[in-house]
């Protein structure tokens, strides 16, 4: 939740600044006018139009002109609006410090101008905030308020200083200005009535609520969100609904109602997968469209060639009859041997726009599904931190109390105390049983070597007996340490479902920056056609989670057994 609420942030600061989204160096050049017949506003707007139509070196030769100009006439207002101008062309092209260097020039030849001012500053703020220089940025976002509050209406822009401000305030980590900031945003939005802004507002604001530990009013921030865009159709309107979904359920968790937070949580995941979907959907159809006009004009030239072939036949018309008998037959046969080239070329193009169409599907389905896992992942470990963290820390507190409370009875103990310390010890095992079934704690505190043998341990029984060997194995990247784990699981559980095998091994080991896995059975082995015609649920999470770490999968079988191969380039 803390990345959308930077998200969000990032969408207002951008939105201000980004006139013309072009490269600094453009070769899209227009023809260069004589500036000396132009009013001030005229040539402001040629510049203008010249960073909309990309020709941003043309723009940036004309702004240097127009600026010495204006500076030689001392001309306040038009190098005010000179440097403007040039602070947006480096801003847009990551030059944030000569940017800066523009706006105050022009906030010297803005004095007395409010309106000027309050847009330099706020300017110069989302400048440095781009730099990670926030306590700069914050004083040139309250300097822009101090001078907007001079100023009736505006709203616009004060609604996105105080939004950016809010951004500014939860960096530092000073949530009640944060909060105060962000409700100052979203009035402004409200009498814009820009309700999907406001809603994004609201998403951030809801979670500073939850980072505070105000879930209660986290949840009803959050729904607040979700019923300004409702059920809307738009882009942005499901991509905030999407947010709102995920923020919800995470309030829930955080008040223990965790039915409700898996309610809002498959709602995020369908909603997620319908965007991602429908992308997937654009995407082949611009393909099909393309692929259709690319047809279309392959068969305009094959007509155009047969016209050609066409009139030199009625030219060998006018030759003597056994020359045209002749070149009749030649003509025939050449024409059937093209029209068969043509439509074997058709056929191949055919092959190779189709191979390249379901190429595309095949990575997409690939990503959904790598992404889908990745959200369950983080979703799992989340929840079985609050499970070990909180709820587990809550019940061993209560087992204490009683325990107390045993020792300070004189006499006989009541059987209510002995019954629910019982209950509060079972619910504890329950509990670390559930959080240790999200997470394997044993991953998390001594890596993938100690993990993989504990699962081997843990799946050996007295007809299968699994081993394992690690080599050279350290710490890694947490969340590649899971993936890993996940991976091996999901293998071992194939060897206790299907190989009926007595022994298994599996190799671990580090051989040049990748790590290499190798699983054994001496089990019944499989039929590798049928696998990979069926390709079920767990090949293709292995094969979607090794497609995205760029891994390598070999499947190798007989009837004396199974042997797997992977590799993996190590993420530390």
């Amino acid at each position: 939740m803390l990345k959308q609420t930077v998200f969000f942030w990032v969408v207002f600061l951008s939105s201000v600044f980004i006139v013309n989204n072009q490269y600094l160096f453009s070769n899209n050049l227009s023809p260069v006018f004589d500036l000396q017949v132009f009013s001030d506003d005229e040539k402001i707007e040629s510049v203008e139009k010249l960073l909309k139509q990309g020709n941003t070196k043309v723009a940036l030769e004309k702004l240097y002109i127009i600026l010495k100009e204006a500076t030689a006439k001392n001309d306040l207002p038009l190098i005010s609006q000179s440097n403007l101008l040039l602070s947006d062309v480096y801003r847009n092209n990551g030059d944030y410090k000569k940017s800066n260097i523009f706006l105050d020039n022009a906030l010297k030849s803005a004095k007395g101008d409010l309106v000027k001012n309050q847009i330099i500053y706020f300017k110069k703020g989302g400048n440095y905030q781009n730099e990670g220089q926030i306590d700069s940025a914050l004083v040139n976002y309250e300097k822009s308020i101090f001078i907007g509050n001079k100023i009736e209406k505006n709203y616009d822009l004060k609604a996105k200083v105080h939004a950016n401000l809010s951004g500014i305030y939860y960096l530092k980590e000073n949530y009640p200005k944060a909060i105060e900031h962000s409700k100052i945003a979203v009035n402004y939005q409200r009498i814009l009535g820009n309700t999907e802004i406001e809603a994004g507002i609201l998403n951030n604001l809801g979670g500073i609520y939850y980072m505070t530990g105000n879930y209660k009013e986290a949840l009803k921030t959050f729904e607040s969100a979700l019923s300004l865009v409702g059920f809307g159709q738009e882009e942005l309107q499901k991509k905030t609904r999407s947010t709102s979904y995920i923020n919800i359920a995470y309030a829930y968790s955080g008040l223990n109602q965790f039915e409700k937070a898996f309610e809002y949580q498959d709602k995020y995941f369908s909603l997620n997968d319908s965007l991602n979907q429908e992308l997937k959907y654009k995407e082949i159809a611009e393909i099909e469209s393309k692929y259709k006009v690319a047809s279309k004009a392959k068969e305009a030239e094959i007509e155009k060639v047969k016209r050609k072939e066409a009139e030199y036949l009625s030219y060998g018309l006018a030759l003597a009859i056994f020359i045209l008998l002749i070149g009749i037959y030649v003509l025939y046969k050449i024409i059937k041997l093209r029209k068969r080239n043509y439509a074997l070329q058709i056929e191949q193009e055919n092959l190779v726009h189709q191979s390249k169409v379901e190429k595309i599907k095949g990575d997409l389905q690939l990503k959904i599904l790598a992404a889908t896992l990745d959200g369950r992942l983080e979703e799992r470990k989340k929840i079985a931190s609050v499970l070990h963290d909180n709820i587990s820390a809550l019940l061993s507190a209560a087992n204490l109390h009683l325990y107390a409370c045993k020792r300070q009875l004189i006499g006989n103990v009541p059987d209510e105390i002995e019954k629910s310390q019982t209950i509060l010890n079972e619910a504890s095992e329950q509990i670390r049983d559930l959080s240790h079934n999200l997470m394997s704690a044993v991953l998390l505190k001594f890596g993938l070597a100690v993990a993989i043998q504990d699962l081997c341990e843990k799946s050996s029984n007295s007809n299968l007996i699994i081993s394992c060997e690690s080599k050279n194995i350290t710490r890694f990247e947490q969340n590649f340490e899971i993936k890993i784990f996940n991976i091996v699981t999901e293998l071992v559980n194939n060897i206790l479902k299907h190989s009926k095998a007595t022994k298994g091994l599996i190799k671990v080991g580090q051989i040049e920056g990748s790590l290499q896995i190798v699983i054994s059975d001496n089990g019944v082995g499989f039929d590798l056609n049928k696998i990979q015609e069926q390709d079920g649920i767990g090949i293709s999470q292995i094969k979607a989670r090794l497609s995205v770490l760029k891994g390598i999968i070999k499947l190798s079988s007989t009837n004396n057994g199974a042997r797997i191969f992977i590799s993996v380039p190590i993420i530390y």
